[in-house]
């Protein structure tokens, strides 16, 4: 890829952040050669498996056609167990796509990695590992070992849920996972990134179905001194108040644009407002507009900052279809990552950056 193509790829990194200046060093120098010489891998990768996938529904729909018309000859059927021959192929073919996923997981391991280093931080993906898993017998196995991973409720890998949902923010759910954790330090606090699943089975029979009620980030920064009172946060028609607000009214912002915007508990009037000023809602707005996200909600309590802002799926590594020599995602996963320290400077310092850092977005 040639310089010019990778500065218009680079072009969308606004600011004076030096870490920016670091990350496009770390894409010439490491991560672009390092995904060049995975490409070979990827491409055998996926064909592997679009071969085993096809040989298997082959053999599936072949036998499904020869027991049907030629030894029953019942054409009535056909396109009934044709399409029951494909779900049947789509489940048997599954276990050979798990190398296709150790090989994402992977790449999404190295490109937020290495997004990550320029700021600091360090990131997991948090995924099951099936590297090594072959055939049936070998999945029967990986099952065995990990049974006890595998509950609807795994523990939390932050304190953030925990706040949050003893602040009443977080719904009802059956199940939840976790996925994509970036810890680290800045402006001299400890926080957490991690992304949300909840999901709920409701209904009965024909009618039940899985929902998913809550899907997106969760933030938790520690503050370097403790709050003397309790916040809440949530923007306004989501949540109403109930027992988690015990003790706390309703804080009237300084802002018509922001009370209309949001909705504020709190026994400390006077240290909510000091905290939510208008150039720091800002930058939770920022945030959740970037995300395409909504229904922003957080907690200020006993030292510490929690945020939950429902998005789709972030920290993506692109699919496993198209090349990994492909910068978009590491610039998406750079402002990302340059939002949530913006987030941590607004309320941690009043360092602002005179440049807006994300134009466009």
């Amino acid at each position: 890829m040639s310089d010019t193509m990778l500065d218009g790829y680079f072009a969308r990194l606004h600011g004076d952040r030096p870490e920016f200046t670091a990350a496009i060093a770390s894409w010439r120098d490491e991560l672009g050669p390092e995904l060049e010489r995975r490409e070979d891998h990827r491409k055998a990768v996926v064909n592997k498996a679009i071969k085993q996938t096809a040989i298997t529904g082959a053999i599936i729909l072949g036998l499904i056609w020869f027991v049907l018309v030629i030894i029953l000859k019942n054409t009535e059927m056909v396109f009934f167990m044709t399409f029951a021959g494909i779900m049947l192929t789509a489940l048997a073919s599954s276990i050979f796509w798990l190398p296709v996923m150790t090989m994402k997981s992977q790449t999404k391991e190295l490109i937020v990695g290495a997004a990550c280093k320029p700021f600091g931080f360090s990131y997991e993906t948090l995924h099951m590992d099936v590297s090594g898993v072959e055939g049936v017998r070998g999945l029967g196995s990986w099952i065995k070992k990990n049974a006890s991973s595998l509950n609807n409720k795994p523990a939390p890998p932050t304190e953030a849920f925990d706040v949050l949902a003893g602040g009443g923010l977080m719904p009802s759910y059956d199940t939840r996972k976790f996925e994509d954790m970036i810890i680290g330090t800045r402006a001299g606090a400890d926080f957490s990134l991690v992304e949300c699943k909840l999901t709920e089975t409701q209904g009965s029979g024909k009618n039940r179905r899985t929902v998913t009620k809550f899907q997106g980030l969760l933030v938790h920064v520690q503050y370097p001194d403790k709050f003397l009172g309790r916040t809440l946060i949530a923007r306004d028609g989501w949540w109403k108040r109930g027992k988690q607000v015990s003790g706390l009214t309703k804080v009237d912002l300084v802002s018509k644009e922001l009370e209309d915007a949001f909705t504020v508990y709190s026994n400390d009037q006077v240290e909510a407002r000091s905290l939510l000023t208008p150039d720091r809602m800002e930058r939770l707005i920022a945030l959740e507009r970037h995300f395409k996200g909504g229904k922003l909600r957080g907690v200020f309590d006993a030292g510490h900052l929690t945020i939950a802002l429902e998005a789709k799926d972030q920290f993506e590594a692109g699919s496993v279809f198209k090349t990994l020599v492909d910068p978009t995602r590491y610039v998406q996963t750079l402002i990302e990552i340059g939002l949530l320290c913006d987030l941590i400077d607004g309320f941690l310092t009043r360092d602002w950056y005179k440049q807006k850092l994300f134009q466009g977005n």
